[in-house]
């Protein structure tokens, strides 16, 4: 089903001349509104595809309706999309639906980020694990990682202890799967594509840790 049409005969409306459009834009306009990264995954493939098809459109819509771009990252089976903001601005789309990931979730993310993809631990799959490694394999750091993660809750550095810090582990993990940067069943967990974002954001302190680790000193 693919869009015969050239680029420059697409508009902001074309999309919804798409058979599927009345079943699925509904569903992707939510999800994107509410910060949720889309690739070809599980349920979400149908979402993906609609939007792969209906990409120049869709990219038009969004930036003439409400101010934001419609993007996309990743190659092949890697590829996601997401809604970004524009510099300068924040869009037509109200508070309430626009995403903040909080101070605290995106430590957590640097340290996931840290042991899958730098120290190579690519089997880590559960929030237990993951609790455990930071408590016990990453001593020499675990002091600099509490300091940010109180830093960054307002609280005092001795207010930091190891049930706090589990807990805003298992928040964050909750937050990555409600944006679609993992997805989760319980313990388990798998790391999706758009996960790939955090280290775009942020390439700064994914490759230089003692950067957020020593401003958690300041």
């Amino acid at each position: 089903m693919g869009n015969n049409h050239s680029e420059e005969e697409l508009n902001s409306n074309s999309f919804l001349a798409d058979a599927e459009a009345k079943e699925l834009f509904g569903t992707i306009d939510y999800a994107l509104k509410n910060g949720k990264h889309i690739q070809r995954w599980q349920a979400q493939e149908t979402l993906f595809l609609f939007i792969d098809r209906n990409y120049i459109s869709l990219k038009r819509y969004y930036k003439d309706f409400f101010g934001v771009l419609l993007d996309n990252a990743g190659e092949s089976i890697q590829k996601y999309f997401f809604l970004e903001f524009l510099p300068d601005s924040r869009g037509e789309i109200p508070i309430e639906n626009r995403h903040f990931l909080p101070n605290e979730y995106v430590i957590v993310g640097f340290m996931l980020y840290k042991i899958v993809y730098i120290d190579g631990y690519v089997e880590l799959n559960t929030l237990s694990t993951l609790q455990k490694m930071i408590k016990q394999d990453y001593e020499d750091i675990k002091p600099g990682i509490y300091r940010a993660l109180a830093k960054a809750k307002k609280i005092h550095t001795t207010q930091m202890d190891d049930e706090k810090a589990d807990d805003i582990i298992e928040k964050a993990l909750r937050e990555f799967s409600r944006i679609a940067w993992i997805s989760w069943d319980g313990d388990v967990f798998d790391i999706l594509p758009s996960f790939q974002r955090l280290p775009k954001i942020y390439s700064d302190y994914i490759n230089n840790p003692d950067l957020w680790l020593n401003k958690a000193n300041t």
